[in-house]
């Protein structure tokens, strides 16, 4: 069987303390983790999203619509003036769309026939616009194209070798839709990244876009355009407009937003390393507040046992009358000492409220019952009860055979009111009952089934008769106790004038 201890029970009100607290402790430990990646992922994708926004999408609209604007007013006509030497007055188009536009660094007109000119003014040997990778090959109208980058004619003057370019064209077709020319304009990506320059990027992350041949085409450090590529397997993972991924080879969580014409690809990614110092700094702080948490229990728990002994100790003296050395000042005999008082007290209270012939209620009980009910304003019926010719039973057969009466009519009561009411010895042949939740009619006949019962017990004393006269008051016709009880005397003081064996008043 299980003991407790006084030690038993110090962990085990230390375990109590502190189960909460770790299942706090628990529940906030994972709490962390999934809001701090829920926060980490909307934060990046809404980065990414908004950036993707502002350097591709706004450039791109601002180019459709400049190129859309120029097609509407370019005729075969124009194109023809535009590119021959000998009208320098509308020679002037191609430089001031250049000069005006920072995102454009060439730009070049063509008919028909591959005749062209181009701004920045270049001639090359050979050079057909038609035979160009950029050069829309399927001849809708009203649609502009983005090509991938490509190895471009001119050559770095520092390199001197051909250069990557991305360039965007349309061709041009008059009022009966019939082709009349291309215009193609080289992309300035050093421009077009001057947005991401000075970018704070969440979580020391980096920005980039790139096509969809893996080539760097943006980035806030311009001499890495065209020097680097995104990795091929990212180039599998990007299968929806937008989402995400982990690279675990290069150790980064990937942000993508892609789009189609130009096929390009806004990449922001964060290193695991700064991903997981976001996590580790949140819980280093979880961590110092649990830390702390535990010796605020520990020097709790310490107090505790210290007053703890204390308590057992004074609970203890003040328990045990009987003191030995010898016997130890814990948890259980300090629980033995307060059930032996316990019990005791249970032997004073029944002793106070049962009379101990009869085992029915004392008088001190009925008192103490009767002033709860007058108090509760609960309508009951009083019985004054008293046994008839008593004194002589005492004096013919003896004081003993009068207590066994006393028993035997009490015994009586008590199995037919059969735990729904109660009854009381009043003192020496007096009883009294306490009658609830029953009409003036029931209660007699209840009373009265009592007193049959008693008047034709046979008793083993020759002659003896026992019977009892009875007077009843009913609780809503008194205002008082003693007028209660008052009346319910004077009632059977008639019955008893009435010849005894009887209750009064009668039923009428």
């Amino acid at each position: 069987m299980f003991k407790l201890t006084s030690r038993k029970a110090l962990i085990l009100t230390v375990f109590v303390l502190i189960a909460p607290f770790v299942l706090i402790a628990t529940y906030s430990f994972f709490y962390i983790k999934v809001g701090m990646e829920n926060n980490f992922n909307e934060t990046m994708f809404r980065f990414t999203k908004n950036t993707a926004y502002a350097s591709i999408e706004t450039p791109v609209r601002k180019i459709n619509a400049k190129l859309n604007a120029m097609a509407g007013m370019i005729s075969k006509e124009d194109i023809s003036q535009y590119i021959s030497p000998d009208h320098s007055e509308l020679n002037s188009l191609l430089p001031s769309l250049i000069i005006s536009n920072e995102m454009f660094s060439s730009v070049l007109l063509s008919d028909s026939q591959d005749r062209y000119r181009v701004y920045p003014h270049k001639e090359y040997q050979g050079f057909k616009p038609s035979e160009r990778p950029w050069f829309p090959t399927d001849g809708v109208k009203n649609t502009i194209y983005y090509s991938d980058p490509y190895v471009g004619i001119s050559k770095s003057p520092i390199t001197n070798k051909h250069v990557l370019d991305v360039t965007v064209s349309m061709n041009l077709f008059d009022r009966k839709s019939d082709f009349v020319g291309n215009i193609a304009l080289d992309l300035d990506l050093d421009a077009l990244s001057n947005i991401l320059k000075g970018l704070t990027i969440p979580y020391n992350g980096r920005f980039k876009v790139a096509a969809m041949d893996g080539s760097i085409i943006m980035y806030a450090n311009t001499k890495e355009i065209f020097v680097q590529k995104i990795p091929e397997s990212w180039l599998k993972e990007i299968k929806e407009t937008s989402g995400s991924f982990n690279d675990n080879d290069n150790k980064q969580i990937v942000f993508y937003q892609a789009y189609q014409n130009p096929d390009w690809v806004a990449l922001s990614t964060v290193s695991y390393e700064n991903y997981n110092k976001l996590l580790n700094n949140a819980y280093l702080a979880l961590t110092y507040i649990i830390l702390g948490c535990l010796i605020c229990y520990l020097i709790v728990a310490i107090i505790i046992r210290v007053y703890f002994k204390q308590w057992v100790d004074v609970l203890y003296l003040s328990v045990n009358e009987n003191i030995s050395n010898e016997t130890p000042r814990n948890l259980e005999n300090l629980c033995k000492g307060i059930a032996k008082k316990n019990e005791t007290l249970k032997e004073a209270v029944e002793a106070a409220t049962t009379d101990p012939l009869t085992k029915i209620g004392s008088r001190r009980k009925f008192e103490q019952d009767v002033l709860n009910l007058f108090n509760s304003r609960v309508p009951f019926h009083l019985a004054m009860i008293d046994l008839d010719n008593f004194k002589k039973i005492n004096d013919t057969w003896g004081h003993q055979t009068g207590d066994c009466v006393l028993q035997n009519v009490s015994k009586a009561g008590v199995e037919r009111f059969g735990g729904k009411h109660d009854i009381y010895r009043f003192g020496g042949e007096e009883l009294v009952a306490l009658i609830y939740d029953l009409p003036f009619n029931e209660c007699y006949e209840l009373i009265d089934s009592w007193r049959y019962t008693v008047t034709k017990r046979k008793w083993r004393e020759q002659g003896m008769l026992v019977s009892f006269s009875c007077g009843i008051a009913s609780s809503v016709e008194c205002s008082s106790i003693d007028e209660l009880v008052a009346t319910a005397d004077k009632l059977l003081y008639q019955a008893k004038e009435s010849g005894k064996n009887c209750i009064y008043p009668p039923i009428s």
